[in-house]
């Protein structure tokens, strides 16, 4: 008799199992999972590649201008935004009532002070430059978030690549309105 009543709770055991087992499947098809790549690193490449190939006077009309992402730990501007640093320095010499905002920004890797003093420092050398080509300085204000506005959470290299960025807004307001 007893193991009868031993047979019959294993079986029983086992039942419970493999309903909890295929319920835990079930709800786990249910629970949004991230792509292995997220899509926005594809569309922030794409939509810079073509922000990149702006007339100077696309860039006056529209306002808007590509990031520009850094290589791991550097604050020396890539090779390839000194033509587009200088098509956005023509343009802000043409125009005396644009301003410009440099934000500086970082991956994850690295503590929070040193992310935010290298999104500065990201920052300062585009305005650097900027103001080598003759844009008067007082026209341009730098801040850094350091990590702390990621463009995606994808932590692969491409991921970490979009997020290592110094974004520009272009803007005709005043210093002293709200931004």
């Amino acid at each position: 008799m007893n193991i009868l009543k031993l047979f019959t709770a294993c079986v029983a055991a086992a039942a419970l199992a493999a309903c909890a087992a295929n319920k835990n499947t079930e709800a786990d098809d249910d629970i949004p999972r991230l792509p292995e790549r997220d899509p926005i690193i594809q569309i922030e490449a794409d939509k810079n590649a073509k922000l990149l190939d702006q007339t100077e006077a696309e860039m006056a009309e529209s306002l808007k201008l590509p990031d520009i992402t850094y290589k791991f730990d550097s604050i020396r501007p890539p090779d390839y935004s000194y033509e587009f640093l200088d098509k956005l320095a023509n343009v802000l010499n043409a125009h005396p009532s644009m301003k410009l905002i440099i934000e500086g920004n970082t991956d994850i890797v690295g503590d929070k002070d040193y992310n935010y003093w290298l999104g500065a420092s990201r920052a300062s050398a585009m305005k650097s430059y900027l103001v080598s080509r003759g844009v008067l300085a007082d026209r341009i204000r730098i801040h850094s978030y350091g990590s702390d506005r990621p463009l995606t959470l994808d932590t692969s290299k491409e991921g970490r690549l979009t997020n290592r960025r110094v974004h520009f807004v272009l803007t005709k307001r005043e210093w002293n309105s709200v931004y």
